[in-house]
Parts: structure tokens; C-alpha cells; sequence
């Protein structure tokens, strides 16, 4: 009976105590709520890509109709943590698009959401003696609406 006592003594004062020397956990800055207004993103839905060797052209519909084009280097998805990622949707009824990252109202990365299967609708073909080396000297997605 005296041991009842003390063993419900002692996990009482256990469970007591607990929260008095718990720490604090800390939130990564990533995932950390004070840290998202930070972040805002833009999606574009995207109506034609074209593979090139020094990145992908993308064409997108402005407000106004008309086409507007980007330039994504390579260079931006080659690395990991670089400036794009490349993911690859399988056949769905998902079409293409493009988010791009701003943080603190500055480009942050990009990331394009194509279709696998390079016979897709959205994927077309530049022609061979395109020159476009100069238009994939960027630094940023400069988007126009």
C-alpha cells in the first residue's frame, strides 16, 4: 500500500515537471509563419515550350492576348538550389505551367511544370539555326502582363 503512494507520487511529480523543463522548439526559417509574407509567387499557365540547347523558351497569353516569351538558361536547372526546377508531370489533364518565386518583391527561382512526354501539345520545336545565345543571358524572369 506505502508503495502504491510513492510510485503514484513519483510519476505525478514526473508529469509535473515536464512542462517546466521543456525547450522551446525552434521552427526552421523556411517553414516559420512570421517568415511567408516574405514569399509570393505568380503562376502562369503556359501555352507552348520550346527546348533549346541553352534552356527553354516558354510562350504564355498576356491580358491582352498576345504571346508573351521568357528565357529560362539551363544553367538555372542544372544545379541543385539553383534558380529553376524542372518537374516532370505525367499524362494527366494537368497543362503545363510556370511559378515564379519573389522574395522581399526580388526574383527568387522559377519553377516549370511540363508534360514528360515530348509529344505533348505544349511541347514545339525551335527551328535549327535559331540564334537565340544573347536572349538566354538573363539574370531574372521579367514577366509582362
Amino acid at each position: 500500500m506505502k508503495t502504491r503512494k510513492v510510485l503514484l507520487a513519483v510519476v505525478v511529480f514526473c508529469m509535473s515537471i515536464l512542462p517546466v523543463i521543456a525547450q522551446d522548439a525552434r521552427i526552421p526559417a523556411d517553414t516559420n509563419p512570421n517568415n511567408w509574407a516574405n514569399l509570393f509567387y505568380i503562376n502562369v499557365p503556359i501555352e507552348k515550350i520550346y527546348p533549346h540547347t541553352l534552356g527553354f523558351m516558354v510562350l504564355y497569353q498576356k491580358s491582352n492576348n498576345e504571346l508573351g516569351r521568357l528565357y529560362l538558361p539551363d544553367a538555372w536547372f542544372a544545379a541543385s538550389g539553383g534558380k529553376g526546377d524542372l518537374i516532370k508531370m505525367n499524362a494527366d489533364t494537368t497543362w503545363p505551367y510556370l511559378v515564379i518565386f519573389y522574395k522581399d518583391g526580388k526574383f527568387s527561382h522559377v519553377r516549370l511544370y511540363v508534360k514528360r512526354d515530348k509529344s505533348h501539345p505544349s511541347w514545339g520545336l525551335l527551328p535549327p539555326d535559331a540564334n537565340l545565345a544573347d536572349k538566354f543571358n538573363v539574370e531574372e524572369v521579367k514577366i509582362e502582363f
